[in-house]
């Protein structure tokens, strides 16, 4: 903003590290030693590893400033800006993943009264969104493996209603006459197929399915979906651009 500057960088984090802070095996609250020795071995460089200074689900902040006046005492509404934009990123206001945030440098102005949360939160997540948006962002989506028990005569109706809901068969195997089908498909393909597989194997097959982490959606259903998610909230249709959050 006019008072203050901030400088940040993003870069994705080595997936090791994403799911350490995911499933809380590295956090602020452990003792820092610990958590440096911890994020270096799953892949991060030292410096980084030693200037964390913020942690929101699976990104993290650094702080690689050296000397910057009034830092410390600005530092807790940076983070509170770090945790907005982690929160609700910028493409379609879902949480982000797999963020390593840096901040580079900051110019704070000299006078506390315009280092205030209404100056620098903003100020922070504009900066993000700014950094994400020029780094090619993209969506993730939840996964989950399908299991299929299905008589071999109805092997070629269960494989297509698995296809046709953007799945991949992963291994196909028989004992008798019982076809055993393993698949995975998206969880937000997965609605009503009860019914479809249901009708597609006259009610002679068993299902079930099992949760198989998250993966990028298909590039070429990323502006779709995006749009869909930002209608769905009331939000315009198109995501912001890095510059709109640029100063002028």
């Amino acid at each position: 903003n006019r008072h203050n500057r901030f400088y940040i960088t993003v870069e994705p984090l080595p997936q090791e590290v994403i799911d350490l802070l995911k499933s809380d095996e590295i956090s602020m609250r452990m003792p820092e030693l610990e958590r440096r020795e911890k994020l270096m071995a799953a892949g991060l460089d030292k410096e980084d590893a030693r200037n964390v200074v913020g942690i929101s689900g699976g990104n993290l902040f650094t702080d690689l400033t050296k000397g910057v006046q009034y830092l410390g005492e600005t530092m807790e509404l940076i983070l509170e800006g770090f945790e907005e934009a982690m929160t609700r990123g910028p493409l379609a206001e879902e949480r982000c993943e797999g963020i390593h945030a840096k901040l580079v440098d900051v110019k704070l102005h000299e006078d506390s009264v315009h280092r205030g949360p209404a100056q620098v939160i903003p100020a922070v997540r504009q900066a993000l969104y700014a950094a994400i948006l020029s780094a090619n962002p993209t969506l993730i989506e939840p996964m989950q493996e399908v299991f299929i028990n299905t008589p071999q005569a109805m092997m070629g109706s269960a494989t297509r209603v698995i296809q046709g809901r953007r799945g991949q068969i992963l291994d196909i195997s028989s004992e008798g006459d019982l076809t055993m089908i393993k698949a995975k498909a998206p969880v937000a393909e997965l609605f009503g197929f009860a019914g479809d597989i249901r009708s597609a194997t006259e009610g002679r097959a068993l299902w079930s399915t099992e949760f198989a982490g998250f993966e990028r959606v298909p590039q070429n259903l990323v502006p779709e979906i995006i749009r869909a998610i930002r209608q769905r909230k009331g939000l315009k249709p198109e995501p912001p651009k890095a510059s709109d959050y640029l100063p002028r």
